[in-house]
């Protein structure tokens, strides 16, 4: 449930600034210090780095892309959903 916490308040941040690798680069350390404090796996930790980078920009990128649209909130729900079910898996 914390990634739905970081990732909300850095939907709020990606709605303020035009760049949505800064988002993505914070959610993705932020995620990377959270597996490193929980004792992962350091190869598993890296990994998921990687695949929470590529998923958390296509997420940002699609929400600024799609603001102002109804089809913004259609990508916020789906994207949480997937950060959630992700968090999950773990």
């Amino acid at each position: 449930m914390l990634s739905a916490l970081i990732l909300a308040a850095l939907v709020k941040l990606n709605l303020a600034i035009e760049k949505p690798v800064v988002p993505a680069g914070i959610f993705t350390v932020a995620a990377f210090i959270l597996g490193i404090l929980l004792e992962h796996p350091f190869l598993a930790v890296a990994i998921g780095a990687a695949i929470n980078f590529g998923l958390s920009f296509l997420f940002f990128w699609l929400l600024k892309r799609t603001e102002g649209q109804g089809s913004w909130w259609a990508v916020l729900i789906g994207g949480l959903l997937v950060f959630i079910g992700l968090s999950f898996v773990r």
